[in-house]
């Protein structure tokens, strides 16, 4: 039995973002009859704190559906600005390389990381380094390029010091996954060799059952003649979701247009502050798994946000279930930007950081019944196509498949 190790800072239990597909990733290498350990850190994220039901994860071994967990401790930070950024990356670096010094030559056969963070990228080289081991990395996306295009004070020293860093891991690595065609031409753009890089696109690892509108709408106190518009997941920088808030000011004083921002991050806050006392737009917080298709189902529409700079970054992880919950979908997003190209023909597309545009087109959405239908066909056939769970997880055990038998004919 192969024995593999994860090396990644956002993992189960965190419930969005890029824990969502590394999760499934181990718990897919375990049932496929891989022994499986990761090494990761506290349940912090989108919360950038431990939320009280998960203290007991503390730094130590445990395990979760077959699959060995090895947390580290670090710092934590409730606010991100440039010197807070490089402590937490530190944090993580020393700390996740701190604990791995107990791993031993024949303790693992294969080293993947995921990035970001940086930390997570040059710990999990350094393991394979140490070991004499193939390396593997996922790009979900690049702190460096990340930094520079989030608006966060200080991001141009973060994107340099994180570029020169991440280098190392990139080119180290023996094979790359990317998540995007926008982030392998980043890479090839970085000089990696196109022939190291696969790309799998993120698949919908979140299981989306069709709930009955009305019983999901009851759930929530939601009534018939509402028009539902929700963003879900992070509530961060990059989402700059200030300017879902100014749309909403935007929109007709008389209209039945609800605008919920449903999550957590270093934003919410912020957000909840500027929501105050507006009676179409409101903070809700996340639900769990077993409502998040119920929260789907009730809405008529869902939205994407991004800030203006956000070109070449990972795809936001909420598309693969919005795409199969066959409810149409908005995006203000950067025209030519990744998530602009992945969307365009199955999504309404309007220019991010463009308040009264965004507000334009949800209203003119909410009386164009046909067109919403259209849009919600369009997202469900492309994601049945393409975001395939079952296709996507055989593409990845394919990948690793591959990089063992590399393996076994270098030590044979």
């Amino acid at each position: 039995m192969a024995k593999i190790l994860i090396v990644t800072t956002n993992f189960w239990p965190e419930p969005t973002g890029i824990s969502v597909y590394t999760s499934d990733l181990a718990d897919a290498l375990n049932e496929s009859g891989y022994a499986v350990s990761v090494l990761t850190s506290l349940p912090h994220y989108p919360w950038w704190k431990i939320p009280s039901e998960y203290t007991h994860l503390v730094e130590g071994v445990s395990e979760q559906n077959g699959v060995k967990i090895i947390r580290a401790k670090h710092f934590i930070p409730a606010k991100m600005n440039a010197a807070i950024r490089i402590r937490f990356e530190s944090s993580l670096w020393w700390n996740l390389r701190r604990v791995s010094k107990v791993f031993n030559s024949g303790d693992f056969d294969l080293v993947i990381s995921c990035i970001p963070t940086v930390a997570a990228g040059i710990v999990g080289k350094r393991i394979a380094e140490k070991l004499g081991l193939h390396f593997g990395l996922i790009v979900q996306d690049l702190s460096g390029a990340g930094a520079k295009q989030s608006g966060l004070r200080g991001g141009a020293l973060i994107s340099k010091i994180a570029h020169a860093v991440e280098g190392s891991a990139l080119k180290a690595a023996k094979d790359l996954v990317v998540v995007s065609p926008a982030m392998k031409a980043v890479l090839i753009g970085l000089g990696v060799k196109e022939s190291r890089i696969s790309q799998i696109l993120n698949y919908s690892a979140r299981k989306i059952d069709s709930v009955n509108r009305e019983q999901a709408r009851s759930r929530f106190g939601w009534t018939a003649d509402e028009f539902i518009v929700i963003h879900t997941g992070n509530m961060g920088a990059k989402q700059a979701l200030e300017n879902v808030v100014e749309a909403a000011q935007e929109l007709n004083a008389n209209s039945r247009i609800k605008i919920y921002l449903v999550g957590h991050g270093n934003q919410e806050n912020n957000l909840k502050a500027l929501c105050q006392g507006k009676k179409n737009i409101s903070v809700m917080a996340a639900v769990s798994d077993g409502d998040y298709s119920a929260l789907l189902s009730a809405a008529d529409l869902l939205l994407v946000n991004e800030r203006t700079t956000q070109m070449e970054m990972s795809l936001p992880s909420k598309l693969t279930s919005y795409l199969y919950s066959e409810r149409p979908v908005l995006a203000a997003v950067p025209r030519g930007g990744a998530t602009w190209k992945f969307l365009d023909g199955i999504a309404e597309l309007v220019e991010a950081g463009d308040p009264k545009a965004l507000a334009s087109k949800i209203e003119e959405l909410s009386t164009n019944k046909s067109r919403l239908t259209e849009l919600a066909s369009l997202g469900l056939e492309f994601a049945v196509k393409n975001l395939n769970p079952a296709v996507g997880r055989a593409k990845y055990l394919e990948w690793v498949r591959e990089m063992l038998e590399v393996t076994k004919k270098v030590s044979g």
